[in-house]
């Protein structure tokens, strides 16, 4: 008689470690797998919501530390501006807080005092991170 485990220990055993290191991988696959969902499901559903959103400067003039802008939006999409940045040649940059709700298809007019002279161009961003709009300023004209 030999001795050690007999052939049928030794395959309950392997059995069982198999099943065991199986349960883990498939527990720590299943939580990956519905936290990385969950994510992609808040970002789409951000980016749904902005999807087609687009608007544009339908008018602009600056005067005596005033700036007068006049914002399409040209969707039927709600937009809700942020923030106007403002920017120097000397590097600077000026941060005017907007927290305007720009509604569908609406043109709204927008009336921005104490604004410093020297400008050159300027960044409308929106609570859509890829809906924003550029614009420049040479010469009194604003583009």
């Amino acid at each position: 008689m030999s001795k050690g485990l007999s052939m049928i220990v030794a395959a309950v055993l392997l059995i069982a470690v198999t099943m065991s290191v199986a349960g883990i991988l498939i527990y720590w696959s299943t939580s990956f797998v519905q936290k990385k969902l969950s994510e992609t499901g808040e970002n789409s559903t951000y980016e749904t919501l902005c999807l087609g959103a687009e608007f544009k400067l339908h008018s602009a003039s600056f005067n005596n530390g005033t700036l007068f802008l006049r914002i399409d939006n040209r969707r039927a999409i709600d937009l809700t501006l942020e923030n106007l940045y403002l920017f120097y040649p000397d590097n600077k940059m000026e941060t005017v807080p907007l927290n305007a709700l720009l509604k569908g298809n609406e043109i709204k007019q927008f009336t921005l005092s104490n604004i410093t002279d020297g400008f050159t161009s300027g960044k409308i961003k929106t609570t859509c991170p890829t809906v924003f709009l550029d614009f420049t300023y040479s010469e009194g004209t604003i583009r």
